[in-house]
């Protein structure tokens, strides 16, 4: 079947509860990855040139915040239109003490609506035998069975199994002692048929779910638009099994098991593994293998890659709280100053990437930089990479951190050279990078006339500068010892830098040409622009108070 897949738009859809949501369009580029595991399920799990149908179960892994979840729903309604599709959230429903019941009860609604069915339609009723396999009935049915049938509460008899009599002070309907051998015999031959009645609960469970695939594909679907009729396989899509509590986690797995095999259905469940594995060893242990014990569970595993910083926070940020309109609402100062909120997520972009941080703690970073400059008092004056780069060093490595803001003079041993290094050294040296800060700004309202009678002729566009240029601007802040002393030659010149960076632009004014020139102008107008918005004069104080606050707050799953 040819699957018609576009990302590029919003989605307007419905949950299985029946109400309505918009699935916003596809920021993250996963669609072509959409495409290749439909066509590559579609071939597994049903081979259209016999008409044989076959089951699958792929294991979709994705690390926290790098839309797994987002790629399922959107995946699971547009496949509504092709195939029977179920979409069941593990997590939203972990509060059942029945894995079993959830997937059951979840297929059985969503796949009854496919199949244009009534509530009360005999089809769509949970099948009998789905009793004796519930977790929350099965005890107490087969204890009170047992003695029903046996005539003896099962547990004296295993309290009895090491006495030397066989005869028991219980008595039975008549007042005679019960026989412990024989009870115990019988209590044996009950458990093989409860046993055999639970495998056959379970073929009978596959073959409502067969019926069910069945119904939907048979029904009339001249209500659907894309396709007349939808065909196999069916898709059962099991979301967030990593977020909940570890022994549904892993019951729900050992379970679910159970119903893989059935003819005609795939099943995809989405996980972030590594988190997952963690569940598995609090119920097992820590020394348990659960990479393996996982892979016993799936076919195969197909890993969503994580997307780039740009990408990952356009999505899950407030892109309107980091444009400058929003700073001038707010009466606040930002370094960089930058009009678009692109400019300013590409910035805290550079300075995640440097750092080298998964998609989660770099989210949660940017969130905690959002909402520290949203709750400044007006007045006030930050630099946002400087607030980044201390919340991405807390986040690495928080005695780094201390020493950084601890007032003192900053020395840290690195491996492979033989001295302490100061802050500037330790900062190109564990940082290396290649990453660029944007400024978009008109260096004419900036300074018309460098403070001369030369005019300014540098145009409006965007300028960049090295990252680990910027360093050392960090560097100075914290009072460290540089290697480069920025551009000038002693403190005393640093304490009026505006005029010396002046007459660097002046010099460069007409030799803007070149590659190296444009990357020495572009550190220049960036100290500039610093200097002259007097962000050197903000106190380390109030840095560390605002790292701190923000470090305080953590963004639940």
């Amino acid at each position: 079947m040819n699957v018609s897949l576009d990302w590029s738009a919003s989605l307007e859809g419905t949950d299985d509860k029946g109400r309505a949501f918009t699935f916003p369009e596809d920021k993250l580029d996963r669609q072509k990855y959409a495409e290749f595991i439909v066509r590559f399920l579609a071939d597994q799990g049903y081979n259209s040139t016999e008409g044989t149908p076959h089951n699958y179960v792929l294991n979709l892994n994705s690390e926290w915040g790098s839309g797994k979840t987002y790629f399922l729903k959107r995946l699971s309604e547009d496949l509504k239109d092709y195939y029977p599709t179920v979409y069941i959230d593990a997590w939203a429903q972990d509060y059942s003490e029945d894995p079993l019941m959830t997937v059951i009860s979840s297929m059985i609604k969503q796949l009854r609506v496919q199949a244009g069915k009534s509530e009360d339609d005999p089809l769509f009723k949970a099948p009998r035998k789905l009793v004796g396999l519930l977790k929350a009935v099965a005890p107490a049915v087969a204890r009170g069975l047992s003695k029903r049938y046996l005539g003896i509460d099962p547990a004296m008899i295993m309290d009895a199994a090491d006495e030397t009599g066989l005869e028991s002070e219980e008595l039975d309907d008549s007042g005679k002692p019960i026989d412990m051998g024989i009870a115990a015999s019988n209590l044996v031959s009950h458990l093989i048929k409860e046993h055999d009645a639970k495998a056959n609960a379970i073929d009978s469970i596959k073959i409502n779910v067969e019926e069910w695939v069945e119904a939907v594909i048979s029904a009339d679907n001249t209500e659907h638009t894309k396709t007349e009729k939808r065909t196999y396989p069916a898709f059962i899509f099991i979301d967030e099994l990593d977020r909940c509590r570890p022994s549904y986690a892993v019951e729900m797995l050992e379970t679910i098991k159970h119903i893989f095999d059935i003819p005609g259905v795939v099943f995809v469940v989405g996980t972030d593994t590594e988190q997952l594995q963690h569940a598995v060893k609090a119920i097992y242990g820590e020394g348990f293998d659960a990479r393996n014990y996982l892979g016993r569970f799936f076919n195969s595993r197909f890993t969503l890659r994580q997307p780039s910083f740009d990408d990952l926070l356009e999505v899950h940020c407030d892109l309107n709280k980091l444009s400058g309109a929003h700073f001038s609402d707010l009466g606040i100062q930002v370094w960089p100053e930058n009009d678009a909120p692109q400019d300013n997520i590409a910035n805290i972009t550079a300075v995640l990437n440097c750092f080298k941080l998964s998609a989660r703690p770099a989210i949660q970073i940017a969130d905690r930089v959002i909402a520290t400059i949203g709750n400044l008092p007006r007045g006030s004056k930050v630099d946002l990479l400087m607030l980044t780069i201390l919340l991405c060093i807390r986040e690495k490595d928080e005695a780094v951190y201390d020493d950084i803001v601890g007032y003192g003079d900053f020395k840290r041993a690195v491996k492979d050279y033989d001295s302490k290094l100061h802050l500037s050294e330790f900062m190109q040296v564990v940082y290396e990078n290649e990453e660029k800060v944007q400024l978009n700004f008109n260096p004419v309202e900036v300074a018309p006339t460098f403070f001369t009678t030369i005019p300014n002729t540098y145009i409006e566009t965007q300028y960049s500068l090295d990252l680990k240029d910027y360093f050392n601007l960090f560097s100075d802040f914290f009072d460290s010892k540089d290697i480069t002393d920025l551009m000038f030659s002693s403190r005393q010149q640093k304490s009026d830098p505006l005029s010396q960076i002046a007459n660097e632009l002046i010099n460069y004014q007409n030799r803007r040409d070149t590659k190296d020139n444009k990357k020495i102008i572009g550190k220049h107008w960036g100290d500039y622009t610093y200097y002259l918005g007097k962000f050197d004069k903000v106190k380390v104080k109030d840095y560390k108070d605002l790292v701190e606050l923000s470090s305080s707050l953590d963004w639940l799953d």
